[in-house]
């Protein structure tokens, strides 16, 4: 891992290359103002309501991993692995800690020999051909109606795939072509789409949306089969994702696009960090990639009108949105072209509602009460249906029965 500057959004911290490699900038116990600014927005906080479960008691252990050179004990780790990684601490705290950053680079320090379950989930995420041969099986499992029988028994506890399959939806068997046409008479330009591993197979519905509105205002659409998952699950476990970074930057810079456009802001906030990453096309991608949610609203044509409806939808922010991207705002600009739509954000979108990537199948009992939370204020909105632009929140979200689209979806069924 690379750093030639460390930057949060616009502000830079300064640290160069060697700053980062010699010795970590972490304020020591006494330059903490303690403000308490970043207790209120830390989920785990919020559950356990103890000092151990805060960010500035983890920058302390981390401070004195990395920069001190102690080693740290079985509970500290504990407290460091019940962290959610939503980042929340970072845009409200005043010494702008470079937490996220910090964190991941304990993790790797810190990665325990991993599990033969372990190994092979994080292989298949990082091997494509092999994964999609593995949906087939999946889909079949749906339809054979083991599924029940298999609970019951306990079989899936054993091998600690209960959590797991409890998400598990019917996968897209289809391919994605590699190339689709703009459907207007003049084309605006053409744009690369990255489907990322879980949402190329699980969200299908939010990438044909994508597909949909991106020809619909003018541009051609190329979706590389060459492109792997982002890495963010290797990176924030502590594993090895450069392989993974450098082919997506390999695959999208030989492409003649004018943009780089992702769907899952999960995806997008590991991609938008690749300029972090020792890369020499690292920043060309970045100068590239952009949320489909920006895209549209930037380049919407005033000539394409959406169908009026009287739904009313609660927007769910999820944690890489607001505190990475920093770009939530464009959801509702882009909602605002649906006449008619009523749009309320939840009351608690500061708060991570759980699935914290891989957090929810790691720390169950952990996400399940911070989804509890989530779900009363999605209730109290009244709301007739929820929207989200992170897959894996919509996915922990969507296991309660609740019916939830990303915001493009809402737009392509409007479009007239």
């Amino acid at each position: 891992m690379g750093f030639d500057d460390l930057h949060y959004g616009n502000m830079d911290f300064g640290l160069t290359q060697d700053d980062f490699n010699s010795k970590f900038y972490v304020p020591a116990a006494n330059d903490c103002m303690r403000c308490g600014l970043c207790l209120s927005s830390c989920p785990t906080y919020s559950l356990f309501q103890i000092e151990a479960e805060t960010p500035r008691q983890r920058i302390r252990t981390i401070d004195k991993f990395l920069n001190d050179n102690q080693p740290i004990t079985t509970e500290e780790r504990k407290h460091l692995d019940n962290c959610l990684q939503c980042w929340a601490c970072e845009p409200v705290c005043p010494s702008k800690m470079a937490y996220g950053a910090l964190f991941d680079e304990t993790q790797r320090q810190l990665a325990r020999p991993l599990s033969l379950l372990a190994k092979l989930a994080f292989w298949l995420i990082a091997h494509k051909r092999c994964r999609k041969m593995l949906m087939p099986l999946l889909a079949l499992y749906l339809k054979s109606g083991i599924q029940k029988p298999l609970r019951k028994s306990g079989f899936l506890k054993k091998l600690n795939l209960a959590e797991a399959e409890a998400l598990l939806i019917k996968p897209a068997l289809e391919i994605l072509k590699a190339h689709y046409p703009s459907k207007c008479r003049e084309t605006c330009g053409q744009v690369g789409l990255f489907t990322g591993c879980l949402t190329d197979h699980f969200d299908r519905v939010t990438l044909n949306a994508a597909i949909e509105l991106l020809t619909a205002i003018g541009y051609e659409v190329m979706v590389p089969s060459k492109q792997s998952c982002c890495g963010a699950i290797h990176q924030h476990n502590g594993q090895p994702a450069d392989q993974l970074i450098a082919n997506n930057i390999d695959v999208y810079n030989d492409l003649n696009l004018d943009a780089v456009i992702f769907t899952a802001t999960g995806c997008g906030a590991m991609l938008s960090e690749y300029h972090t990453f020792d890369n020499p096309g690292a920043i060309t991608f970045c100068d590239k990639l952009i949320d489909v949610n920006d895209f549209l609203l930037n380049n919407w044509p005033e000539e394409i009108k959406l169908k009026p409806t009287n739904l009313k939808v609660a927007v769910h922010e999820p944690c890489n949105q607001r505190n990475v991207l920093k770009n939530q705002q464009a959801v509702y600009k882009l909602l605002e072209k649906i006449p008619g739509l009523t749009v309320v954000p939840l009351a608690d979108n500061h708060l991570c509602c759980g699935a914290g990537g891989s957090y929810m199948l790691t720390h169950p009992e952990n996400a399940t009460e911070l989804r509890v939370k989530r779900l009363n204020s999605i209730y109290a909105t009244e709301a007739d249906k929820l929207t989200t632009s992170n897959f894996g929140c919509s996915l922990f979200l969507n296991n309660m029965g609740l019916t939830i689209e990303h915001p493009i979806k809402l737009l392509s069924v409007q479009l007239q």
